[in-house]
C-alpha cells in the first residue's frame, strides 16, 4: 500500500466500502471532528502493513470507512490488504472503485509491491490506464458537490454546495454566478445599481468608469465576514458585492469565526475578521495562528492562489516595547503576501476592505477576467497595495522594506492611487508572478546543533513563501533558492530582483549563481534583535529577503525568505563565528518572550569546548547547580578514559513537558550507549567505535560531570 506521503492522510480516511456494511450518512460540517481518529486509525493501518498483519489492515480500513467514505485511497488501500491475503477478485473490485471514485496515482499502481500477485490479470493494465486518465482530475471530495445560486442577495455555505477535502482539510464550497450579472442597461443607469454608494471623488471615478463600461465593477465579488459581524464591511455601500452567510450546522460548530483557514470558495472573495486569542500562553492575533503552523500556512497559500484575500488586525503582535505589557515587537515569525495584516485591533481591517473592494470594481472587465481565471487577483493586489502606499513614495520602495512590512497602516493607504493602478491595467500586458523553490539548504542535527522535540527549522516552503526558524547555533545559515520558474502572462522576458528588505545588509550575502539571477545563494549570519528599519521604535528578531521579477512595465507582488532567530537565547560566537556559548532562559525564568508554538522553551547555559585545532569536541551544560558534559555528538558523558576523554556516553532525546501550561523542553536518556576511541594520546575529538543498545529495565549510567 506504498502510496505518496502526500495521501497517507487520506489512507487513513478510508479502506474499505465493498463488502462492508453501508457507512451512515454524516453531515460534510461532522469531518473534520472526526479527522483526529483518521490519524490514528492511519497510524494502526500503517502498522499492521509493516508487521505483516493484513487481515488487521483490512478491518481498520473497515473502520475507518464508517467515519468517510468514497475516498479513492481507501479502495486502494483496501485493495493493498486484500491482494496481500490472495483474495485477487476482491483486491480487483477495490482498485477498480478506486479509479471510478478518481484515483490517478498510477505510477504507484504500477510499482506498488503489495499488488504483485494482480500483476499478471488483464484487468491490472486497463486499470492503470484509467487511473492515469484521471491526473489533473480533481480527488477528495467527499461527496458530489453542486454550485448554488446567489438568493436574494446572499450566498449560503450550506451541505449541498460543499466538499470537504481531507488531503488538506478544506471544505471547497461552490458558488453558481448568473450569465450576466450586470446588465448594460445598469450600467448606462449608475444611479440603480451604482457600483459603489459614496466614497466621494473614488466614488465618482468608479461611477464614471464603470458607466462607460471601463471598469469591471464587483459583480462577482463575494464578501466573507468571519467574526461574527463584528468588524463588518458596509455591503450597501458597495451593492454589487454578495455577501456570504453560513447555515446554521456551520455556525454549530463555530467554522464561521475566527482564522478562515477551513473555507475555499470558487469566487473571488474579499474577507476579514477582526478577532484575537487574548488570553492565556498561546495568545495571538488570527494571522499569528496561521504564521506558528504550516498546515494552516498552506491554507493561507492556496486561498491566495485561489482569488481569495482576507484582512486581519494585528491586535499585540506589532507594537513597539519588548516583553509587554505595552508591547512585544513583531513577533511574526513570518512575513507573508498571503493575507493583509493591520496595524491596531478591532476596525482597523475596514481601511483595508474599502480599499480592496473599490481596487476590484475599478479593474477593467476584461482585466479582471483573465486575472481570475489565471489564479493572479490576490497577487495583483497585493502588487497594487504595495506599490501605492504613501510611506513608499517612489518607484525604488518597492524594492525595499518601506513597501514590504509585516503590518500595514491604515493611513498609509492611498486608494486614489490604488483605484487608477488597477484602472490603468491592459489584458496583454499584466503583471508577472514569482515562484520559488529551494534548491539547496545547509542542514543542521537535532540534538547537536539545536535543541528541540524534533526537526523545527523548516517553517513552511511554497512558491511565495520560504520561511525558516534559526534555531541552529550555526553562525551562517545558507539556501540556494530558485526562481527560475517565474512567470509572465504575456510570455514577456523577466529579470529578477533580490532585496534585503528587513536585516543588516551588510552582513546578508546575495550572490548569484547564473547571469540571469534566477538563482541566488543566500547566506544569513545569526542576527540579534534590531530595529525593523532605522530608526523605527518596532524591534523584530527576523530577516525578510524579498524577491521579485520584472517583465519591463510592472514588478511583480513579492516573494519572502524569512528567518526567524529566538528572542528567548543569547548566543556568544569567537571572531572566526565558532559557536562560544548560549545561554536559554524562558520567559517564566525571566528571559524574553518566545512564540510557544514555534520552539520550545528552555532555561540552561551550554559553553562549547574545542580541541588545538578548533575542531569542536562537546559542550557542558550549566542548570542550576547541575553540570553535566557532552560530547561533540550530543550525548551525555558518563566515563572517561585516562586522559579525561569521554570513553563512555548515554543518547539523549528532548521531550516537552507541561511547565504552566507552556511547553518546556526536557532532556532525558536515550535507549544507546556510545562507545569511543582515539587515534592517538593527542586525539581529543574520538570516533564512535560501538552503539550499544540499553535493556529497558536497565537503570540509567550516571553523568559524569566536567572536570
Amino acid at each position: 500500500m506504498t502510496v505518496p506521503a502526500a495521501c497517507l492522510v487520506l489512507q487513513a480516511c478510508a479502506c474499505a466500502l465493498l463488502a462492508a456494511a453501508p457507512a451512515q450518512t454524516i453531515s460534510v460540517f461532522e469531518l473534520p471532528i472526526v479527522r483526529a481518529k483518521y490519524v490514528a486509525l492511519e497510524q494502526s493501518i500503517q502498522s499492521a502493513f509493516r508487521e505483516g498483519r493484513h487481515a488487521d489492515a483490512e478491518r481498520i480500513c473497515r473502520e475507518a470507512i464508517q467515519l468517510i467514505p468514497q475516498i479513492p485511497q481507501a479502495y486502494y488501500n483496501l485493495a493493498c490488504a486484500q491482494a496481500r491475503q490472495a483474495k485477487p477478485v476482491e483486491a480487483l473490485a477495490s482498485l477498480k472503485r478506486a479509479v471510478e471514485q478518481g484515483f490517478n496515482q498510477a505510477e504507484w499502481l504500477q510499482q506498488d509491491a503489495d499488488l504483485e500477485s494482480l500483476r499478471q490479470d488483464s484487468q491490472f493494465a486497463e486499470l492503470i490506464a484509467r487511473a492515469r486518465q484521471n491526473t489533473g482530475k480533481p480527488q477528495g471530495l467527499t461527496q458530489e458537490v453542486k454550485p448554488r445560486a446567489v438568493s436574494d442577495g446572499v450566498a449560503l455555505v450550506t451541505e449541498s454546495n460543499t466538499g470537504w477535502d481531507a488531503r488538506t482539510g478544506l471544505f471547497h464550497v461552490f458558488f453558481a454566478l448568473p450569465a450576466n450579472p450586470v446588465a448594460a442597461e445598469k450600467r448606462a443607469d449608475s444611479q440603480a445599481d451604482p457600483v459603489v454608494r459614496g466614497q466621494g471623488e473614488i466614488g465618482e471615478q468608479l461611477r464614471r468608469w464603470f458607466t462607460e463600461g471601463t471598469a469591471a465593477g464587483n459583480a462577482g465579488d463575494f464578501y466573507d465576514n468571519h467574526d461574527g459581524d463584528h468588524s463588518n464591511l458596509a455591503v450597501a455601500d458597495y451593492p454589487q458585492i454578495t455577501p456570504i452567510e453560513y447555515d446554521a450546522p456551520v455556525k454549530k460548530h463555530g467554522y464561521h469565526l475566527g482564522l478562515q483557514c477551513l473555507f475555499l470558495f470558487n469566487q473571488v472573495t474579499l474577507g476579514n475578521s477582526s478577532m484575537a486569542n487574548v488570553s492565556g500562553p498561546y495568545w495571538r492575533s488570527m494571522p499569528r495562528i496561521a504564521y506558528a503552523d504550516p498546515r494552516r500556512l498552506a491554507i493561507l497559500a492556496a486561498q491566495y492562489a485561489s482569488n481569495q484575500l482576507y484582512a486581519y488586525p494585528e491586535h499585540r503582535d506589532h507594537d513597539p516595547g519588548h516583553n509587554g505589557p505595552d508591547g512585544y515587537g513583531d513577533v511574526y515569525p513570518t512575513n507573508s503576501p498571503f493575507v493583509i495584516i493591520s496595524q491596531g485591533s478591532s476596525g482597523s481591517d475596514q481601511p483595508f476592505l474599502r480599499a480592496i473592494a473599490c481596487t476590484l470594481a475599478a479593474f477593467r472587465p476584461e482585466v479582471k477576467k483573465r486575472l481570475t481565471e489565471q489564479r493572479a487577483l490576490a497577487p495583483t493586489l497585493q502588487l497594487i497595495l504595495r506599490s501605492c502606499l504613501s510611506s513608499a513614495p517612489q518607484a525604488a520602495d518597492y524594492l525595499t522594506g518601506k513597501a514590504h512590512p509585516s503590518v500595514f497602516r491604515g493611513e498609509d493607504l492611498d486608494v486614489k492611487k490604488m483605484i487608477h493602478m488597477a484602472h490603468e491595467l491592459q489584458v496583454d500586458d499584466l503583471p508577472p508572478q514569482v515562484r520559488l523553490s529551494v534548491r539547496e539548504e545547509d542542514e543542521s542535527v537535532v540534538g547537536r546543533d539545536y535543541f528541540e522535540i524534533g526537526p523545527r527549522e523548516r517553517l513552511f516552503d511554497s512558491p511565495a513563501l520560504i520561511a525558516r526558524v534559526g534555531c541552529s547555533t550555526k553562525f551562517n545559515r545558507r539556501l540556494v533558492i530558485s526562481a527560475e520558474e517565474s512567470r509572465d502572462p504575456n510570455g514577456r522576458q523577466l529579470t529578477w530582483h533580490w532585496s534585503v528588505l528587513r536585516g543588516d545588509e551588510q552582513a546578508i550575502r546575495i550572490r548569484p549563481l547564473n547571469e540571469q539571477k534566477s538563482v541566488v545563494e543566500l547566506n544569513i549570519p545569526y542576527h540579534e534583535r534590531r530595529p525593523v528599519a532605522a530608526g523605527s521604535p518596532l524591534e523584530s528578531n527576523r530577516v525578510d529577503i524579498g524577491a521579485f521579477v520584472h517583465n519591463g512595465k510592472y514588478y511583480s507582488a513579492p516573494a519572502f525568505v524569512t528567518v526567524l532567530f529566538l528572542d528567548d537565547e543569547k548566543r556568544t560566537y569567537f571572531p572566526d563565528h565558532r559557536i562560544q556559548s548560549v545561554e536559554y532562559k524562558a520567559a517564566a525564568d525571566g528571559g524574553n518572550y518566545a512564540d510557544p508554538m514555534i520552539h520550545t522553551v528552555r532555561s540552561w547555559r551550554d559553553e562549547y569546548r574545542y580541541d588545538a585545532q578548533q575542531h569542536l569536541i562537546g559542550w557542558t551544560r550549566q542548570r542550576g547547580n547541575q553540570t553535566e558534559e557532552f560530547t561533540a555528538d550530543g550525548a551525555l558523558v558518563t566515563a572517561r578514559d585516562a586522559a579525561g576523554r569521554p570513553a563512555r556516553a548515554r543518547s539523549v532525546v528532548y521531550v516537552p513537558i507541561d511547565r504552566q501550561g507552556v511547553p518546556t523542553l526536557e532532556q532525558r536518556e536515550g535507549d544507546e550507549i556510545l562507545v569511543y576511541e582515539y587515534a592517538s594520546p593527542e586525539d581529543r575529538l574520538g570516533r564512535v567505535a560501538s552503539r550499544e543498545k540499553v535493556p529497558s529495565a536497565a537503570k540509567p549510567e550516571p553523568a559524569v560531570g566536567s572536570r
